[in-house]
């Protein structure tokens, strides 16, 4: 049974329609979000008669470029991509979501809109949530503000490290960065990348890319395929990336108050805790 199909369960329909009723008892929401995953279990009791699960097709657009959000997600599976206009240039990748995020900062800002468009990578799966519901949920529970603002200032720092990256660092140590964080966000050891996405990521010509990727492979770290990188050596590609990896990292760690260990891939994921460390 997937998660939509337990979800739809307990929920008793789809839509949901009148099943959230005052003292109502509910089953835990079965989800990978680790937003979702690091709320208290009353805190995601209250939120999750807002949540709806929805499958995301690849080359979906989650929202649109200076068009008003009418929807958040908490990412479930699958990856999106968050794209920068450059004029003459098309679009150019600035971020890469997964299962760790959240998509939908400007309606917890109350901007509600941005100059970016967030369009799915790979298919997948989230929870979506109405830009009212939303604007209620993140009022009347302390846990998920807390939790939003968290990520929202790792967001931030990240975006702000990542101009240092790239002004200061080689291509090798960029590369190596890329994939870590790409990585972090992923369930597996795939990653849904070509070499024109990461030639677009760094800023770089793709033949660049191509060269780097070609020497990461000869040492043995990752395998190239069809639209999509296999890691095979992640110690040897942190050993490779340069600080801003670790910086990136620990600062999203720093409103982690738990450690889980993927079972498939061994690798141990932080959780989000109701308040911020200090």
């Amino acid at each position: 049974m997937t998660n939509l199909d337990s979800y739809t369960l307990f929920r008793g329909h789809p839509s949901g329609a009148g099943i959230c009723q005052p003292g109502q008892a509910t089953s835990p929401l079965p989800c990978r979000n680790r937003i979702l995953k690091a709320l208290p279990s009353d805190a995601l009791a209250q939120l999750q008669f807002s949540l709806e699960p929805v499958p995301l097709k690849r080359r979906q657009v989650l929202h649109e470029r200076n068009v008003p959000l009418s929807h958040a997600y908490f990412i479930e599976d699958g990856a999106a991509s968050l794209l920068a206009r450059v004029e003459g240039q098309g679009f150019l990748e600035v971020g890469l979501l997964g299962c760790s995020d959240f998509v939908g900062l400007p309606l917890v800002l109350g901007t509600g809109r941005t100059p970016h468009r967030c369009i799915m990578q790979m298919e997948g799966s989230a929870f979506r949530i109405t830009a009212d519901d939303l604007h209620h949920a993140v009022g009347a529970i302390p846990a998920l503000r807390e939790i939003l603002v968290g990520y929202m200032q790792a967001t931030m720092i990240e975006m702000a490290q990542l101009a240092v990256c790239n002004s200061y660092h080689t291509l090798k140590q960029r590369l190596a960065r890329c994939l870590l964080v790409i990585h972090d966000r992923m369930p597996g050891d795939k990653i849904p990348l070509t070499h024109q996405v990461l030639s677009r990521t760094l800023g770089v010509r793709r033949a660049g890319v191509t060269t780097a990727m070609g020497r990461m492979e000869e040492a043995g770290l990752l395998h190239r395929g069809r639209g999509q990188v296999m890691i095979a050596d992640r110690a040897g590609i942190e050993a490779a990336a340069c600080e801003c990896y670790r910086t990136i990292r620990s600062e999203y760690q720093r409103f982690a108050c738990t450690v889980e260990q993927d079972p498939q891939t061994g690798r141990e994921h932080g959780h989000a805790a109701m308040f911020l460390a200090s």
